[in-house]
C-alpha cells in the first residue's frame, strides 16, 4: 500500500510479473510530477523471479531505498518499506509468495505479467512508423538518383543503363535471402531500406573519395600498378569496412528495440553490404561493357554476381556479429570490444580477398575454392545454428506465458517457421492476414523482451526491455480478437 504522496492510500495487488514505478506515461504505478517531484520517470521496478519479488532501481536520480537503505536490487520480504528517493513516497510491502518451480524452463524462471487490480489508465501510444518508412524510401530514391547522375557522368547512358540493369536486377533476390534469415522477427521495412541506402550512397561516396586520393598518392610515389594494388589491399578494406560497419553500429545504438542479437547484426550488416555491392557493381559492369564488350561483361558478371555476390556482406557481417554480441552481453569489455574485433576481422578478410583477386587467373580460382568456399560454407552453417538458437529461445522463454496469455499451441506456432507461414496464408481476408502478422511479431518481440530481462537479471543489471513487456502483452490480447 502507498503510504504517502500523490497516490497515498492506493493498494496494488501484484500476483505475477512486474510493476514499474515512476512518473512516466509507461509506468504501472504513476506518481504525479507536481506532488512527487523527487520521483524519476522510471524510478524502480518490482519483478517476480523464481525466488520471490525483487525491487530494482532503474538508475533513478534520487535512488531507491528499502527500510532506509539505498539498494540497486533487493529481495522483498513481509513488512519492507520501499521509498522512492530519500524523502519520496513510501510503499508498504505485504508478501504472500510460494517459490516457483525452477524446471522447466532452465535458467531463471519468469512469470507472466498477469491480471492486476491496478492499471495505468493512460496506455502508451503506439508509435507510427509510416514517416520512417517514407523517409527511408525517400533516402533510397535520392540514392538511386545520385547514383544515376554519377553513373551517367562516368559511364554515359549506355554504360550506366547496362551496369544498373546487371547490378540491380538480382538485388531483390539477394535481399530476400537476408529477410529469410530473420524470419522469426522481421526487421521493419524502413530500417532495411535505410540500411541498403546507407551502403549504396554514403559508403560508396566516402569510399570513392578516400580510395581515389589514396590511389593517386600511392601511384605518384610508386607507379600506377603499385598504387592500384596498395589501394585495393590497404585503403579499400579500411575505409569501406569502416563506413559499412559504422552503419551497423548506428543501427545497434539508435534502433536498439529492433536489434536483439547476433542474427540481427548479420542481417543489417548483410543489407548494408548488399547496398554497397550493388552500386559498386554498376561501375564494374558498366565500365567493363564499354571497354571490353559483352563477352568481358559476362565474365565479370560471373565473378561478381555468381561466385561472390555476398562477399561485401560477408565481410561486414563480422562487424555485425560483434555488434550482436555486444547487444546480448552485459559485460562492459564485450560490449565495447566485440564490435572493434569484428571490424578488424572484416577488414582482414576484405584485404585477403582483394589480395587474392589481384592475382586473377588460376591463382584466384585456387584461392577461391581452397579458402573462400570453406569460409563461406562455414558462415552459412553459423547462420543456420544462430537461427535455430533463436527458435529455441522463443519457445523456452514463452513457456512462462503458457496457460495464461498463450496456449501451448500458440507457443508452438511462434517457434515454427512452416506453421507461421501456413497460418498467415490461410487467412481468408487481408484484415485477418494483417492481424495475424502483427500478432506473430508481437509474440516474438515479447519473447525477446523476456530474454533480455533474463540476461539482465543474471548480470544484476537493468534493461529497457522490461518496460516493453506490458506493451506487447496488451497488444497480443487486443489482436487475439481479430485472428
Amino acid at each position: 500500500m502507498v503510504q504517502d504522496g500523490s497516490l497515498a492510500g492506493s493498494q496494488i495487488q501484484l500476483e505475477q510479473g512486474s510493476l514499474l514505478l515512476g512518473r512516466g506515461s509507461d509506468c504501472d504505478l504513476r506518481f504525479q510530477s507536481d506532488r512527487d517531484g523527487g520521483v524519476s520517470s522510471r524510478h524502480a521496478l518490482i519483478q517476480l523471479a523464481a525466488d520471490g519479488f525483487h525491487v530494482s532501481d532503474q538508475k533513478s536520480t534520487n535512488g531507491t531505498y528499502v527500510n532506509g537503505k539505498a539498494v540497486q536490487e533487493k529481495l522483498l520480504h513481509q513488512g519492507d518499506i520501499i521509498q522512492l528517493g530519500r524523502s519520496g513516497p513510501k510503499i508498504n510491502v505485504a508478501v504472500e509468495f510460494t517459490a516457483l518451480p525452477t524446471e522447466p524452463p532452465k535458467a531463471r524462471t519468469f512469470q507472466t505479467l498477469g491480471e492486476r487490480t491496478f492499471y495505468n489508465p493512460e496506455k502508451p501510444k503506439k508509435e507510427s512508423h509510416y514517416w520512417k518508412t517514407a523517409l527511408a524510401l525517400l533516402g533510397t530514391g535520392i540514392m538511386l538518383f545520385v547514383v544515376m547522375i554519377l553513373m551517367l557522368a562516368n559511364l554515359g547512358f549506355e554504360g550506366a543503363f547496362v551496369g544498373s540493369f546487371m547490378a540491380f536486377l538480382p538485388a531483390p533476390f539477394y535481399l530476400f535471402l537476408y529477410l529469410w534469415m530473420d524470419r522469426y522477427d522481421p526487421e521493419p521495412p524502413w530500417a532495411i531500406a535505410g540500411a541498403f541506402a546507407w551502403g549504396g550512397l554514403f559508403c560508396i561516396f566516402i569510399s570513392f573519395i578516400v580510395n581515389t586520393i589514396f590511389g593517386s598518392v600511392a601511384a605518384t610515389f610508386m607507379g600506377e600498378p603499385a598504387g592500384q594494388t596498395l589501394s585495393a589491399i590497404i585503403s579499400a578494406p579500411f575505409i569501406e569496412e569502416l563506413t559499412k560497419g559504422s552503419g551497423v553500429v548506428l543501427i545497434a545504438l539508435f534502433l536498439r528495440k529492433e536489434f536483439d542479437g547476433v542474427l540481427d547484426g548479420i542481417v543489417y550488416a548483410g543489407v548494408v553490404g548488399l547496398g554497397f555491392a550493388t552500386v559498386e557493381n554498376v561501375l564494374y559492369y558498366g565500365g567493363t561493357f564499354l571497354k571490353e564488350g559483352p563477352s568481358a561483361l559476362l565474365f565479370i558478371g560471373f565473378l561478381r554476381g555468381i561466385l561472390s555476390p555476398f562477399i561485401h556482406s560477408f565481410f561486414t557481417a563480422m562487424t555485425g556479429i560483434g555488434c550482436g554480441l555486444s547487444r546480448e552481453s552485459h559485460n562492459k569489455l564485450i560490449q565495447f570490444g566485440a564490435p572493434i574485433l569484428g571490424f578488424f576481422g572484416a577488414m582482414m578478410l576484405h584485404a585477403l580477398w582483394n589480395l587474392s583477386a589481384s592475382a586473377m587467373g588460376g591463382a584466384f580460382f585456387i584461392a577461391y575454392f581452397v579458402v573462400w568456399v570453406p569460409l563461406f560454407l562455414g558462415f552459412i552453417v553459423f547462420i543456420f545454428l544462430i537461427a535455430r538458437r533463436e527458435k529455441r529461445i522463443i519457445k523456452r522463454v514463452l513457456a512462462v506465458e503458457q496457460g495464461g496469455l498463450l496456449s501451448p499451441q500458440e507457443i508452438d506456432l511462434a517457434g515454427s517457421l512452416m506453421s507461421r507461414i501456413h497460418w498467415l496464408i490461410s487467412a481468408n481476408s487481408w484484415k485477418k492476414f494483417q492481424a495475424r502478422r502483427k500478432y506473430l511479431r508481437a509474440v516474438t518481440r515479447l519473447a525477446f523482451c523476456y530474454w533480455h530481462v533474463e540476461r539482465a537479471l543474471s548480470a544484476k543489471t537493468e534493461t529497457l526491455s522490461m518496460a516493453q513487456i506490458p506493451v506487447f502483452r496488451s497488444e497480443i490480447s487486443q489482436l487475439k480478437t481479430s485472428l
